[in-house]
């Protein structure tokens, strides 16, 4: 994810959904690609058909088990210190954490190997300089997920706790390697977008639920689940949230309504959210995660996915 013409678009993208949504994913929890995994935005809704929208449990349960590999890759220093070492008991937490996490979307994922890269230069650095460094030294394993966990990154004051870059790749720090960041990262990998993606564009996804509404967008705008709330940007606003994860503020959507936010929204591990309410996907998004693995791996991407 280095500044090249495919990020270009990404940036024009951004800009055509207004000039505070082309900060949505430069500050906050995480970085990606937007145009990565939706394309570009709607003025008239047109749900793409290789999704059902469907929120239908039986539907999520009747999908087969899969496997996805991973390998997990420690970032020290030149001389093999860390002021917080990646052991392997602390994989082997990461890896429960997302086996929990995808339960009900029958995704298994087993550590295949833990590998370490000792270079100063990248321990504590750029979230853009460490990914263009992955790449060009080749630390990838082409047929696993591969997980990167450096000391911290620089951007956002510090602050940042991780991003996707390929299809394969992604990184948290060292604080995240046990929390919600971790399952969020993996979403981003297998599909999802944040829960409040486009809400400042003038096409934001609206608060009606009532498909018959003619203004109910759920399925073209947002994040393309229907069973996730609109829901702004909390970056920044994290005082709207109380210490039992409910929602206390009174924010509107693009044409002014009242935002209509449950605890589950709020929990959501695609939200930007408090930093211990991250716990839920929904049955939705489980849908259209696996959904997305089928369409990929139709396209032959996505190899590293196996059946069980």
């Amino acid at each position: 994810m280095d500044w090249t013409l495919k990020n270009l678009g990404f940036f024009l993208l951004s800009l055509t959904l207004g000039s505070t949504a082309s900060k949505e994913n430069i500050a906050g929890d995480c970085f990606y690609d937007l145009s990565e995994i939706v394309g570009f935005p709607q003025t008239t809704c047109k749900p793409d058909p290789n999704y059902s929208y469907s929120t239908d449990p039986d539907y999520l349960n009747n999908f087969s088990e899969l496997i996805v590999p991973l390998v997990f890759w420690g970032i020290n220093q030149d001389d093999g210190s860390n002021d917080d070492f990646l052991t392997e008991s602390k994989v082997r937490e990461s890896v429960d954490l997302l086996n929990s996490a995808f339960a009900d979307m029958k995704i298994c994922f087993k550590l295949q190997e833990l590998k370490y890269v000792n270079d100063s230069e990248i321990y504590w650095t750029d979230y853009y300089k460490f990914n263009k460094y992955i790449r060009e030294n080749d630390y990838s394993k082409p047929a696993a997920l591969n997980v990167y966990i450096p000391y911290r990154f620089t951007n956002n004051d510090n602050s940042l706790r991780g991003g996707k870059w390929s299809a394969n790749q992604f990184a948290v720090n060292m604080l995240n390697y046990n929390t919600g960041i971790l399952p969020h990262e993996v979403g981003h990998i297998l599909g999802l977008l944040h829960t409040h993606a486009g809400a400042k564009a003038v096409n934001c996804e609206q608060v009606i639920r009532d498909e018959e509404d003619p203004d109910y967008n759920a399925r073209c705008s947002g994040d393309r689940v229907t069973d996730t709330n609109a829901i702004p940007s909390l970056y920044g606003k994290f005082h709207l949230i109380d210490t039992h994860c409910e929602y206390v503020g009174n924010l509107v959507d693009c044409k002014g309504t009242p935002y209509t936010i449950s605890e589950q929204d709020v929990r959501n591990f695609m939200a930007y959210t408090q930093h211990f309410c991250r716990s839920v996907f929904t049955v939705g998004q489980g849908i259209r995660v696996r959904e997305f693995i089928k369409n990929k791996r139709a396209l032959k991407k996505l190899e590293f996915v196996s059946n069980k």
